[in-house]
């Protein structure tokens, strides 16, 4: 019984702690707000706001239960697509906040080549993804 009521507290905890860093680091990127003024919808970030909140209880619940569906594999290219958009204004809101290119650039002293070096990352990363996920996995 005591046992029980250990892993509980333990699991309780460790979900605040990693709940808490992770809606800190959302509100440090300012990534809803940030989204909204480059996609000039401003008027929908409370929607923003509470379909972060509602995905994040939804899949923590999914994560968690015995729930499971099969999709057809070409549903799958239209997941991954919105999954990719996701992860790509993600990294690209880190890499705003941090400066990431304009400090590269100034370091290296390629003001002129950052158009090369940005569509070389972009071609890595598509050849990348495509080959992890059209060779690497067997389904």
């Amino acid at each position: 019984m005591i046992k029980s009521i250990l892993m509980i507290l333990i699991g309780v905890s460790a979900g605040i702690t990693v709940g808490s860093a992770a809606a800190a680091f959302i509100t440090l990127l300012q990534f809803v707000p940030r989204l909204a003024q480059v996609t000039e919808t401003n008027d929908y970030i409370k929607l923003y706001e509470y379909v972060l909140i509602f995905a994040g209880i939804l899949f923590s619940l999914i994560y968690f239960s015995t729930f499971s569906f099969s999709l057809h594999r070409f549903s799958m290219i239209f997941i991954g697509l919105i999954m990719g958009m996701f992860l790509g204004l993600f990294a690209s809101a880190l890499a705003e906040v941090l400066n990431v290119v304009p400090v590269f650039a100034k370091k290296f002293k390629i003001k002129h080549e950052l158009k090369y070096i940005i569509g070389a990352l972009i071609f890595g990363k598509v050849i990348g993804s495509l080959w992890y996920w059209l060779l690497f996995i067997k389904y």
